[in-house]
């Protein structure tokens, strides 16, 4: 199967070897190699329940790829899809599944969680030099490949709704945690305030930026690359910062029971810092002084959305077992007190 998938990319070449990559839950990945060919693939499924628009997502990265390549001095690498000889960057098999084709970082790996001060260092320049780097990239040319992603006052109407439904009777169970949710609107508000009147520019950014969507030099530790661009949509520099806060200096994963949760303080200032570095004289006065309301507002919409999943009989997120979600919720929850008790 996999050589089938290969030929339209590369006709007059032979699969050699191919391995499965990550345990991700949105995209097939496999690493492959070519005989003859020194450097290894990245061939990947696109998930089209969670990208409809195959066609238009791929436009996205042939584009912000063209954008980065124009600027001589981007120093990380980029995610340049290879085209079939019909010239497109993608192949849609007899199924109706889309396949594509991207560099492959030979020598990185994703810290993934929990990562120590080096390494949240380098992932948040890597990240701020991304958002430099597709600063200029036109808005109108870029596909909203998930809309309304964080526009967290519309989650909050469908919170709502799902809070008077309460078809698998839930709410009592949660009632502390669905005030503490309400509670943090607040910040959802004034976030939506700013970037209706300006003060808040809309810009191209990545919207995912955990740690394990950067690479990092096995040998150095070094940023090597800031990967999966599937969400790079029109968005706000305070989400891309607030992510970052959200799973980089928390004490423990997301998944875990909340008691005594602290902050790595040591991890958020080199986050801090890196990520100022990279974005010196790119960021406006309002997004470097509202950036801390940038992690209120993401650390309190993925309770929200673990709370609103519990409530809605874990439609969404996987779960192991019945409060998977609440637990969920509860660590952000206490994540967020903890962050506005910084």
């Amino acid at each position: 199967m996999i050589d089938q998938l290969i030929a339209p990319f590369f006709p007059n070449e032979r699969l050699e070897s191919y391995e499965i990559l990550g345990s991700g839950l949105i995209n097939k990945t496999f690493k492959v190699h070519l005989v003859g060919r020194a450097s290894p693939l990245l061939l990947q499924e696109i998930n089209t329940h969670v990208f409809p628009d195959a066609v238009a997502l791929m436009g996205n990265f042939v584009e912000l790829a063209a954008h980065l390549r124009r600027q001589a001095n981007y120093p990380l690498g980029i995610l340049d899809p290879i085209c079939t000889l019909e010239g497109v960057s993608y192949f849609k098999d007899e199924h109706g599944a889309f396949w594509r084709i991207l560099p492959f970082f030979e020598g990185t790996y994703s810290p993934e969680q929990l990562p120590n001060t080096k390494e949240a260092f380098e992932a948040a320049w890597a990240y701020g030099i991304f958002l430099k780097g597709v600063a200029g990239f036109p808005l109108a040319k870029l596909y909203a490949s998930i809309p309304d992603f964080h526009h967290t006052v519309q989650r909050y109407k469908r919170f709502r709704d799902i809070l008077k439904a309460d078809i698998v009777q839930r709410a009592t169970s949660a009632a502390t945690e669905i005030a503490q949710v309400f509670e943090a609107e607040q910040y959802a508000i004034q976030v939506d305030q700013m970037l209706k009147n300006g003060q808040i520019p809309i810009r191209p950014v990545h919207n995912d930026t955990k740690a394990g969507n950067v690479l990092l030099s096995n040998a150095t530790s070094k940023a090597v690359a800031v990967i999966d661009w599937d969400t790079v949509m029109p968005g706000s520099v305070l989400s891309d910062y607030g992510d970052m806060v959200r799973t980089f200096v928390s004490d423990r994963y997301e998944d875990a029971p909340a008691a005594e949760l602290t902050i790595r303080k040591e991890v958020w200032e080199a986050l801090d810092e890196g990520f100022l570095s990279a974005t010196t004289g790119f960021l406006t006065k309002n997004e470097r002084e509202y950036r801390d309301l940038g992690a209120l507002w993401i650390i309190s919409e993925q309770a929200l959305r673990f709370l609103s999943d519990y409530l809605d009989g874990d439609r969404y997120y996987k779960t192991d077992y019945a409060e998977h979600n609440l637990v969920r919720a509860r660590n952000q929850l206490a994540l967020l007190a903890a962050v506005r008790n910084k």
